[in-house]
């Protein structure tokens, strides 16, 4: 009988104290975004490189040639097939960059809004 009583208590003293809990009111207030200091990569500068290809029948005219210019005599060699992945290793390189750069412009309308995009000229 005592253990109804006592719950009886607790729960009007818990009741009690919540009815005086003022309305908890939340207020956003939108901040601006910090515009990103991002300045643009500055253009790669490639070296010219020469390609001499060398087959069965040219080999001894380049390799006086080489010699002749007094460069060091180096040589490197790969086959067609080794050609073509290279080829499209670059072409990977070269769409992993551009995917990169569009990333990187989106996050500068993102935080700076779409009239900044236009100021910059790609």
């Amino acid at each position: 009988m005592q253990i109804p009583l006592i719950f009886l208590t607790v729960s009007l003293f818990l009741l009690a104290g919540c009815s005086n809990v003022d309305r908890v009111e939340t207020v956003s207030t939108p901040t601006e975004r910090t515009p990103l200091n991002i300045d643009p990569a500055d253009p790669v500068d490639l070296k010219s490189i020469e390609w001499i290809v060398v087959t069965p029948d040219n080999v001894d005219n380049i390799m006086d040639m080489l010699e002749q210019s007094g460069n060091n005599l180096v040589v490197f060699g790969i086959t067609p097939s080794d050609y073509e992945d290279l080829s499209m290793n670059m072409s990977e390189i070269r769409n992993h960059i551009n995917t990169q750069r569009r990333i990187l412009l989106q996050y500068k309308i993102y935080y700076e809004g779409e009239s900044s995009s236009s100021k910059s000229s790609d």
